[in-house]
């Protein structure tokens, strides 16, 4: 196993043992702890590496190095797309065919679906799944969407191909809720196709977490959590906290008589100033009581027509830009289609630069990506339709030539909850310097002769 010797430090602050005590537990050399966490990722045999990981009990991939240090970008041609076709059978015929996109080993990313269930045959549903997703139309032809068991005006539509000039908009888009049931089939014998991206989702801590709870003390999450709905957080806030609703008014100012309606169910009954007052009070932060606002429809799905994307067309950068199907309450779910113009540019500006990491699939032209590695040099590729990328947060990138891009992206790096988090951090820029690549240990004595002697070897 490849250690990260970050990792190592890490773990060892979490359970306060010095290199001594790992080294005793895990019947190692304290030379060869102690070089693990000097060396830049060194490798362990696995019987060693397990009883590592033993000592700190933790799981030896909690410890093991990503294969994504340095990455920068990967792309994939249109030929490696292709190779990726898988055929999925449902409902006794060959229903969809996957291909991958390109992303990075251990990541999620988008896939392309023929559509292949005939327009006169009702498309059988599949069961949801935890994760968000955002799904574009990319034709040629419409399809027909199904998203539930009654064919009512929500849960039976078309999202149909752009066929007009301005066919970089490919199609209609919507945003798709956890566990939402979803199925397509052709709308006419024309063929089409879609993008989905079924992103990372929030709750997946939680849900593992969950898996491993008993019956009575999940049970207790759904009595305390409730919708989470305001009043539900709010009591859950003032009970962790040892307040009656009466003594957080008091201690916050905040009066009874608003406080005890908006517990009932009146999120009217109080202002922003008055939950923050709360919150300020009695310790806890105020915006999770502040919810998104909702626009989707009855089975959860926020759709954005072909129509009220090309209204959205805008110039941004270098490019001309048009926005997909979002959701305030899934902010981290992102859908750009990008138009590049730029004839006889020697080289493509590094204009782009994301929080997270971005997903590309150019469906004309032949555009130039071009991005930084992480050695400060520049390189670039040329891309065909069908040819994808993925470039990492913050690296700086940018297209050139011409052509039509689809972007996705999602929150798996630097998304909303980093963001709240972030912002809730003393001296923010200062614990994000300390905490990237901190091998500072938690605070005990090191004799620094025995630092300085390596050991023989790390395997």
């Amino acid at each position: 196993m490849i250690v990260d010797s970050y990792k190592l430090a890490h773990w060892m602050n979490v359970r306060k043992v010095t290199p001594a005590d790992v080294a005793e537990t895990a019947d190692l050399d304290e030379e060869l702890v102690r070089e693990l966490l000097q060396r830049d990722r060194p490798t362990l045999a696995d019987d060693r590496a397990d009883r590592l990981a033993g000592a700190l009990r933790v799981s030896g991939n909690q410890l093991a190095a990503s294969p994504r240090q340095g990455l920068t970008a990967v792309v994939t041609s249109p030929e490696e797309l292709r190779a990726s076709r898988r055929p999925i059978r449902r409902d006794g015929i060959t229903f969809y065919n996957y291909y991958s996109m390109a992303g990075p080993p251990g990541r999620v990313a988008p896939v392309i679906l023929d559509i292949l269930c005939p327009h006169d045959r009702l498309p059988a549903l599949n069961n949801g799944h935890l994760e968000p997703a955002i799904t574009v139309n990319l034709g040629p032809g419409d399809i027909h969407g199904r998203w539930g068991e009654e064919l009512g005006e929500a849960e039976w539509q078309v999202l149909r191909a752009n066929r007009a000039e301005d066919s970089w908009i490919v199609g209609d888009s919507y945003v798709e809720p956890s566990y939402c049931p979803h199925s397509y089939s052709l709308a006419s014998e024309e063929p089409a196709r879609i993008i989905s991206y079924t992103c990372e989702s929030n709750l997946a801590p939680l849900f593992s977490e969950l898996n491993d709870w008993g019956d009575p003390a999940f049970d207790a999450l759904l009595r305390d959590v409730g919708d989470a709905a305001p009043p539900d957080l709010l009591r859950s806030a003032l009970s962790r906290r040892g307040f009656e609703p009466a003594a957080a008014a008091e201690r916050s100012g905040v009066a009874r008589d608003a406080l005890k309606p908006f517990l009932e169910g009146d999120t009217a009954a109080l202002s922003t100033a008055a939950l923050r007052a709360l919150g300020d009070a009695v310790g806890f932060d105020y915006r999770t009581l502040l919810r998104a606002p909702r626009r989707h429809d009855a089975v959860g799905k926020t759709s954005r027509s072909i129509e009220e994307s090309r209204a959205s067309v805008r110039a941004f950068r270098s490019y001309t830009v048009a926005s997909m199907a979002s959701a305030a309450h899934l902010p981290d779910l992102i859908g750009l289609f990008l138009s590049v113009a730029k004839p006889g540019e020697p080289r493509p500006e590094l204009d782009l630069c994301e929080s997270s990491e971005s997903h590309y699939l150019v469906v004309g032209g032949e555009p130039t990506l071009a991005w930084g590695e992480a050695d400060g040099s520049v390189a670039e590729a040329t891309l065909a339709p069908d040819a994808s990328a993925w470039v990492a947060p913050y690296v700086e990138h940018g297209f050139g030539g011409e052509g039509a891009v689809v972007k996705l992206g999602s929150g798996s790096h630097v998304g909303y909850l980093d963001q709240i988090e972030l912002s809730n951090t003393f001296a923010a820029t200062a614990t994000l310097r300390r905490g990237r690549r901190d091998a500072l240990g938690w605070g005990y004595d090191v004799d620094e002769a025995v630092r300085a002697q390596p050991a023989e070897s790390v395997r």
